[in-house]
């Protein structure tokens, strides 16, 4: 039987904005491809902008996704609050593609940005340790190109933004909010629990495979306040990777908002060295929800039924999961916590 259980419930003082939510009016979806020069690594950072429009959408397929959206189309006038979604290791911007329109809907810009050398395409940087320096800063670079030279600057509140993460991209909005990545602890863990081939490959592969990188845990710790963002306003983070937030501090800094999701069959990120781990380490008790049946890509949008096959992993659930009617609950959840934090008087 599916379980959606909500470990911490949303707490009482969102019941406001779930209210203010059944009168909000609902826009159609506008989307626009950008791109964003990364000068670190000479790369183009490409992604998506969703956004309220008051144009007719209609169908379009965007690569494999069939989309209801009014593409190229003008921005409802006014300040919106923004929410930026960043993928996990190997993703796409696409992956989340159904919170961002959900979002867009309800008033918000979103975007989701493809992190150069670390997605689907091209993921040579996957396992290195500038990925997990580039990656907040891929963020901070499309922020200072939305808020100060892109056409979508008028229509940005930039007092409201929030980060949406899922997997490594927990680990991405957890560094722009103020928290301090050791790169070390991903070494110390793998070296102890070898047994979690998943996360370190056969015999403790990814030790092999980065060698020299994670012997000294003082070269690759991120100094203080080196990566964090104070545009960033509040975080959502989807079954996050949190071993590498292992100092005894490294989550102090983080004061946003956290709303912090799990998944109860997540056999990629081991509980409970990833999301209980940050939900033990935050200065202050974050939102928390445990969805029991869930496993670790339960998070992405749902896939056309005739892409499952060769996408895999990605693609599948714990046997009885219905995704589909989970996203619609999380959605709503993810909307409900950022009206609320992202007030205007924060």
């Amino acid at each position: 039987m599916q379980r959606f259980v909500w470990m911490l419930v949303i707490p009482l003082c969102l019941v406001g904005a779930a209210r203010a939510q059944e009168t909000r009016p609902e826009y159609s979806v506008g989307v626009s491809r950008f791109s964003v020069a990364y000068a670190p690594t000479d790369n183009d950072i490409l992604g998506v902008v969703w956004y309220p429009t008051d144009e007719k959408p209609s169908e379009i397929m965007w690569g494999p996704f069939r989309l209801r959206v009014a593409r190229d189309s003008r921005v409802i006038p006014g300040k919106h609050p923004l929410a930026v979604i960043s993928h996990g290791s190997g993703g796409s911007h696409m992956a989340h593609r159904d919170t961002a329109m959900y979002l867009a809907e309800r008033g918000y810009v979103v975007v989701s940005l493809l992190h150069p050398r670390n997605n689907y395409k091209d993921d040579a940087d996957g396992r290195s340790r500038a990925n997990w320096i580039n990656r907040p800063r891929h963020v901070s670079v499309v922020l200072d190109w939305l808020l100060n030279q892109s056409e979508y600057a008028p229509f940005i509140d930039a007092k409201r933004i929030g980060v949406i993460g899922h997997s490594a991209g927990g680990h991405t909005a957890l560094a722009l909010a103020g928290g301090i990545p050791d790169l070390g602890a991903i070494g110390r863990y793998c070296a102890e629990h070898r047994e979690d081939v998943a996360f370190c490959g056969p015999g403790g592969g990814i030790l092999s495979r980065l060698g020299r990188l994670f012997a000294d845990a003082g070269q690759n710790r991120a100094k203080a306040g080196e990566l964090r963002d104070g545009r960033v306003r509040a975080v959502v983070l989807l079954a996050p990777l949190g071993v590498i937030f292992d100092g005894a501090d490294a989550l102090a800094g983080v004061t946003v908002p956290v709303l912090l999701f799990r998944a109860g069959k997540d056999d990629v990120l081991r509980y409970p060295y990833n999301a209980e781990f940050i939900r033990k380490k935050l200065p202050f008790p974050p939102q928390y929800v445990v969805v029991p049946d869930a496993g670790h890509f339960s998070f992405i949008a749902p896939f056309p039924e005739d892409r499952k096959a060769a996408v895999g992993a990605p693609a599948s659930d714990p046997e009885g999961f219905d995704r589909v009617r989970f996203h619609e609950r999380m959605n709503e959840a993810i909307a409900m916590f950022l009206d609320e934090s992202l007030t205007q008087d924060r």
